[in-house]
């Protein structure tokens, strides 16, 4: 019995020793690459090896290039494609092009992806620099939950060791502190019948990202609120929703109120979580594939594969400015507004715990190693084939600097339909970053908002 027990103690220390150094976060040693060798958010600040990926200089800071009105500024325009690819040349680029994007070229005639020069743009303000720099050695994640000790915004773990911290480091990025987003979502049908199915306007204030000095009147247990309030179509006009995002999507509720217009009542509203249907896209996406994920991470195994180089969509500020005619095609996103550049990305794969539901049980995600937006997701079926794939060109607003992921065109190779999500492609449409107060956040805001 003595052997017994005294097994038993070294198997609980070994467990408590595994456990510790699974969520510990990085060492001094390790963190100070962020002041070197790595970008303070953990990108490899060299370009690779045959000079396709250019080195880290800073990002895109220029301020003089300022969007116009409220859309990105074109950049890089004059610029021609690389490299064009199509089903009849794919094999050539295959292992840098992702399943879904494969699947595109050899199955949906016409299709092309065209590769430009490559740029980093990616940037940020040094106040969320120095936060990322400091967390690296404060902050940790165990059983799905970030320690929030010493947390005051910015990339918790710049030096992920598990494919759960990428994913956190995408939540948490910088994405501006305020923005009021106007934008339509299309959905287009396996016949090529387009139809605006909504138009928003989407605000969204993150407190996290708050500049030293701006008091946070949030919740403190809240990552950040978005209102939206739609414009279009005619019956739904003027209705509103208003979600506050806790900070911890797991052990924290989501909540959420509607004001119905027509009926001029408010309503907490349903579970906005998991693969609840997203009704903005007519069921094509789920409310966690906003941002090519979002939400809670519990109920998939996360497995960081590493740093790759794969063909993504970036810069997309030429598609935010196409007018939605001229890009919402019969199949298709125009491949002549699509951008596609080649960049180091974070690919992380999750799957489906044992036990858990989801009716996406396999997800392979591309985060941008300069920013960590998601580029592209794709997603599997419980049957195993490949079941739709996300592509997410991020906006570049230098004068800020800020990297956006928007615009959002998810395919169902399934079904053979796709929509365009948070479009700024009508004629009065576009982004602007004025501070917001956290009151719109509330339901009593949309009491006030919905008697007007």
């Amino acid at each position: 019995m003595k052997n017994k027990y005294k097994v038993s103690a070294i198997s609980i220390c070994l467990a408590t020793v595994l456990s510790q150094q699974t969520f510990a976060a990085v060492s001094p040693e390790e963190a100070a690459k962020l002041n070197s060798e790595l970008t303070p958010v953990g990108a490899i600040k060299a370009g690779n090896a045959d000079g396709t990926i250019p080195a880290w200089t800073g990002g895109l800071t220029d301020a003089a290039k300022k969007s116009d009105g409220k859309r990105p500024p074109q950049l890089f325009a004059s610029e021609k494609p690389l490299i064009t690819i199509t089903a009849g040349n794919l094999d050539k680029y295959a292992d840098k092009l992702t399943d879904g994007a494969k699947y595109l070229l050899k199955n949906y005639q016409g299709y092309k992806i065209e590769i430009y020069p490559t740029h980093r743009t990616g940037a940020a303000p040094q106040y969320i620099y120095d936060r990322s720099i400091s967390n690296a050695t404060k902050i940790t994640l165990q059983d799905h939950k970030m320690s929030f000790d010493g947390f005051a915004g910015g990339v918790p773990f710049p030096i992920p060791k598990t494919g759960e911290e990428a994913m956190f480091n995408m939540n948490w990025n910088w994405r501006g502190a305020d923005s009021t987003l106007e934008a339509s979502t299309w959905f287009v049908s396996s016949s090529g019948k387009r139809a605006l199915t909504s138009s928003n306007v989407i605000n969204i204030s993150t407190p996290y990202n708050y500049p030293p000095g701006r008091e946070n009147k949030f919740d403190k247990n809240l990552w950040g609120g978005s209102l939206i309030t739609a414009t279009a179509p005619a019956y739904s006009a003027g209705e509103k929703q208003v979600v506050n995002i806790p900070r911890d999507a797991i052990n924290m509720q989501t909540n959420a109120w509607v004001y119905l217009a027509g009926q001029r009542r408010l309503r907490k509203a349903p579970n906005v979580q998991y693969d609840v249907p997203n009704n903005f896209t007519s069921g094509l996406t789920n409310f966690d594939d906003s941002w090519g994920f979002s939400g809670a991470t519990d109920r998939y195994d996360w497995k960081l594969i590493g740093r790759q180089e794969f063909y993504v969509p970036y810069l997309g500020n030429s598609l935010a400015n196409a007018k939605a005619e001229d890009l919402v095609g019969e199949k298709f996103i125009n491949p002549e507004f699509m951008r596609w550049e080649l960049h180091r990305v974070w690919v992380v794969e999750a799957n489906l715990k044992a036990g858990a539901r989801h009716v996406v049980p396999k997800r392979r995600l591309y985060i941008d190693e300069d920013t960590w937006t998601i580029l592209t997701t794709d997603l599997w079926d419980a049957k195993g084939q490949l079941w739709k794939s996300m592509q997410i060109p991020p906006l570049t607003y230098p004068e800020i600097p800020l990297t956006l992921s928007v615009p959002l065109v998810i395919y169902n190779f399934q079904s053979r339909d796709y929509a365009l999500m948070s479009s700024t492609s009508g004629s009065n449409e576009g982004i602007n970053f004025a501070e917001l107060p956290a009151t719109m956040y509330t339901p009593q805001y949309l009491e006030r908002s919905g008697v007007r």
